[in-house]
């Protein structure tokens, strides 16, 4: 016999909502490159570019699952993007250029 499992009931801010918008032709078509290009649908094209259009509008605010860029320097770090670096010679150094005023 299996116990009863209880469905966690989903608060106003947990649900997502639907927008319905009409667009211009041109806007459409640019949706449709755009979602071909990033192998995509139109309507995940269309989410992508508002949620950055309104990151970018409110100051650039990170949403809780975007990637900070020091962990992504971590990550690129750990595999190993950046080993080659150790064989380069050091051409430059604090000295060189003009002092910092």
């Amino acid at each position: 016999m299996r116990a009863r499992t209880r469905k966690k009931k989903a608060t106003r801010m947990d649900r997502r909502r639907q927008v319905n918008v009409r667009v211009e032709p041109a806007l459409y078509q640019a949706l449709e490159a755009l979602a071909r290009q990033e192998g995509r649908s139109v309507s995940q094209a269309a989410r992508q570019s508002i949620e950055a259009g309104l990151r970018q509008r409110l100051g650039s605010l990170a949403v809780a699952d975007d990637t900070s860029g020091q962990e992504i320097a971590a990550l690129a770090a750990a595999g190993g993007a950046f080993d080659w670096l150790a064989e380069e010679p050091d051409l430059y150094d604090d000295t060189c250029g003009e002092p910092l005023e």
